[in-house]
């Protein structure tokens, strides 16, 4: 078992060994990636229907309880869901 200045002193030697192998660390700053694109209103406006139709069909093919109904299970909730959304 290592003491915690044996651990900080082996953390060290392998950071320094890497740095100088020619590899980057890389810093919080280096990774943070560039902001997203804002989604197009066309396809926000396609979520928010996609959003609707999966409630509708989790009300339609939910018990109370939130298990299936019979018959259903989560592929038939997808499917359902997509069926609603392109009548929308």
């Amino acid at each position: 078992m290592l003491t915690p200045d044996e651990y900080m002193a082996l953390l060290r030697l392998i950071t320094s060994e890497r740095e100088s192998e020619g590899a980057t660390l890389a810093t919080r700053e280096e990774s943070i990636t560039a902001p997203k694109r804002r989604r197009s209103k066309k396809q926000r406006a396609s979520d928010k229907k996609s959003s609707a139709a999966f409630a509708e069909a989790n009300r339609l093919g939910r018990k109370k309880d939130g298990s299936f109904k019979k018959g259903y299970d989560q592929a038939r909730i997808a499917s359902t869901a997509q069926k609603l959304r392109k009548k929308m």
